[in-house]
C-alpha cells in the first residue's frame, strides 16, 4: 500500500512539474526578418523603402535600398539600442548600446 501511494505521489509531482514548465505560446509574426507580437503597429512608406514598427516599448526602423534589400535596421528598446548596416544581405557594421 505504501509503495502504491509513494508511486502515485511521485507521478503527481512529475506531472505538475512538466505542466508548470511548459512554454506558453505567444501570437507573433515576422516583419522584415524581425519577430514581433500580433499587436505591433507596422507603418510602411508609400515607396516601400522605409518600415516603422512599434511593438510595446520597442521601436524598430528598417530602411531598404531601391532593389528591396535591407540596408539599415535600427532597434530602440527600453535598455538596448541596436544599429545594423547591411550590404548585399550581409552585416557590414553592427552597433549595440546597452543602458544599465
Amino acid at each position: 500500500m505504501i509503495k502504491v501511494v509513494r508511486t502515485l505521489a511521485v507521478a503527481a509531482i512529475v506531472c505538475v512539474s512538466l505542466v508548470s514548465c511548459r512554454e506558453e505560446s505567444k501570437e507573433t509574426k515576422t516583419v522584415e526578418g524581425i519577430e514581433v507580437t500580433e499587436e505591433a503597429q507596422v507603418e510602411v512608406s508609400e515607396d516601400g523603402e522605409k518600415v516603422e514598427i512599434q511593438d510595446g516599448n520597442t521601436d524598430i526602423k528598417v530602411k531598404k535600398d531601391e532593389n528591396g534589400n535591407i540596408e539599415k535596421k535600427k532597434i530602440d528598446g527600453e535598455n538596448r539600442d541596436v544599429k545594423i548596416k547591411m550590404e548585399d544581405g550581409n552585416v557590414e557594421k553592427k552597433k549595440v548600446d546597452i543602458d544599465n
